[in-house]
Order: structure tokens, then sequence, then C-alpha cells
């Protein structure tokens, strides 16, 4: 049997129904109530009927509710080979559940829906969508078409470092996205419709405070590419000093190897608690890179001998930014076309 974990802050009725169709769909469903308060205890009390209701005193947000959720899959219930999360507010339906059980079931580990968007979708939740799957994609170097739903599986062998994984806001979903691209999982997708009931009224996220949340903590996460971006143009720096323009192709080399390993020592200080180097994956992408911006840098030097080299380093990164976004949008569409 696979479980449904439901985080619920001050739920709709609605929370009602959903919970008896999962259950009535095979799913042992489990849901958090996250500080709800007691003008909602009698929601509550109706969802015991089919599913087992664990409750937060206060509200600790959706991060620490889901944490909680998982906690008590691995700990109480043995049997559950799968987990699903999924939004309280109605924005998925139980027929898409069944799509990701079905997906876990043929061996998937971790899958990821992707909302259709369509043009009556709420601006802020279009504007959220397109800077986060930009954000993420020069971040970790993977193209998701939309990495904010809540409706994704799990084989329950991956709680363990998901429990680790930081932040208990909004926040905690993004970090699970990241820390599984420094794990380098494979994150299987699948398409549903988006569905925002009365413009998303009912959902409690906040577009300003949780989005600069969200993306404080990302930025966090990745210290180790920043860290690595500073070492690369201390080193150019002192390289075009030193040498103006010559020996770029050493230069360069030098500033990649250094950059590599100032991320990784960073990386380990951010992911102590839980081993998440794919190392290989990353020393070919950090390759692969500087490759691109030596060969740009030596066009811009012998385009424009003037050119100093540091300045020259910077355009050409600067330049790669959005090539480099497009060639991991266009190999996620090559690898989506094979399946």
């Amino acid at each position: 049997m696979e479980a449904v974990l439901i985080p619920a802050y001050e739920p709709e009725a609605q929370l009602i129904g959903l919970v008896k169709e999962l259950t009535e769909a095979g799913f042992a469903v489990v849901v958090v109530d996250d500080g709800s308060g007691p003008a909602y205890q009698k929601i509550f009390d109706k969802v015991r009927q089919d599913a087992c209701v664990i409750a937060h005193q206060n509200n600790r947000g959706k991060g620490a509710a889901l944490k909680t959720g998982m906690a008590y899959i691995k700990d109480s219930m043995p049997q559950i080979k799968h987990f699903i999360t999924c939004d309280a507010d109605g924005q998925h339906r139980v027929e898409d559940v069944i799509r990701v059980r079905q997906q876990l079931l043929a061996g998937h580990k971790f899958v990821l829906t992707m909302r259709t968007m369509r043009r009556d979708i709420p601006l802020r939740s279009q504007v959220g969508n397109v800077l986060s799957r930009v954000v993420y994609a020069l971040l970790t170097k993977r193209y998701l078409s939309d990495n904010q739903s809540g409706l994704r599986g799990f084989h329950c062998s991956y709680i363990k470092w998901m429990l680790r994984v930081q932040r208990d806001n909004y926040d905690y979903e993004m970090n699970v996205l990241y820390y599984a691209a420094k794990k380098g999982i494979s994150i299987h997708t699948i398409p549903i419709d988006a569905i925002y009931i009365d413009n998303n009224q009912s959902s409690h996220f906040q577009p300003v405070k949780d989005t600069v949340r969200i993306y404080r903590s990302l930025f966090g996460l990745a210290k180790g590419l920043f860290v690595g971006y500073f070492v690369a143009q201390l080193c150019i720096l002192c390289a075009n000093l030193m040498f103006g323009t010559q020996h770029i192709i050493l230069a360069i080399s030098v500033a990649g190897a250094l950059a590599y390993i100032a991320g990784l020592i960073t990386d380990g200080f951010v992911f102590r608690n839980t081993r998440c180097y794919d190392q290989l994956t990353q020393l070919i992408h950090q390759i692969i890179a500087y490759i691109m911006y030596t060969l740009g840098v030596l066009l811009a030097v012998y385009a424009c001998p003037w050119l100093p080299l540091w300045f020259a380093f910077n355009f050409v990164f600067l330049l790669c930014i959005p090539i480099r976004y497009w060639l991991y949008k266009f190999t996620f569409i090559a690898l989506r076309t094979q399946e």
C-alpha cells in the first residue's frame, strides 16, 4: 500500500472529501494539522474517520508538517514503500495522485508533477514559476519546467535524507529538489493540469514574503557556486595583472580547478549532515563550462586585442548564462521526447 501525506493549515471543508476519495482509491492517508486551531477541529474530526491525523500545537510551516508526516510514516508504517505528498487546498485531483502511484510502482523513486500553465492561471503563479525554473536551472544545472508543484511521489528510502533537508516553510520543497540535484537523484516528471480554485484564494502562500524566503534559502544552499565564482574572479584578475592576455588557457584552467575545489569544500560544510556529492557530474559540468569560457575568451581577446582578460572573462561568463539555461531546457525536452 502507498501513503498520501497531506500538510494542512486552516483547511476548507473540501479536505474531507479529498481524504475520503483517496482512502477509497486504496491509499493510507496521513494528515498533519499544522496548528490550525480550535476553529478547524470539526473538519479534522471528520477527516479522522478516514485518515490518521497528527497535530502540531502551533503553526510551524509546510516543511515542518511534511517532516512530521514523513517521520510518522517511517517509524509507524513499516508496510508503506512509497508515499505521495498532496496539498490540502484542492489543487490536486485524485486521478493525478493515482498516476503518481503508477509511476512509483513502475520503478521510479522520485516523481515530480509538472503543471500545464494556462492563460487563466493567476499572474503571481506564472511569474513565480518562470523565475523559479530559471534560478533552479542555473544553480543545479538541471531544467524543470515546473518545480513548485506540491504533488510529488517518493520511495520511502528517501525519508532519511529528506528529514535532514534544511528549512521548515515553503522553501523546504525547493530545497528537496536542490538536495536531489546534489545527490544525483533522477527525477521522473509527469504533466498534470493546474487547478486554481477561486483564483487560489485558499492558499496560505504569501507571494513576497515566501518567495524571498525560498530564494534566500536556495542561494544559501548554493554557497559553493558563489564561492567558486569569486575564487575564479580572483584568479583571473591576478592573471590579468601578471600576464595580460598571455597564457589565457592556463589562467582559465587554473581558475576553474581552484573554483571547483573551493566550491566542493564549501559544499562539504553546507551539506555536512547529508551525503550530497555527485562529484563526477559536477566535475564534468565544470570542465565543459570552462572549455566554453576559454573558447569564448580567446575569441573575444583576439577579436579585440585591447580587451583586458578579466573583462573578457566576465563578458563571456554573463553571455553564457542564457546559453546554459537554454541548453538545460533543450536537453530536458530532448530527454522527455525519448521517454
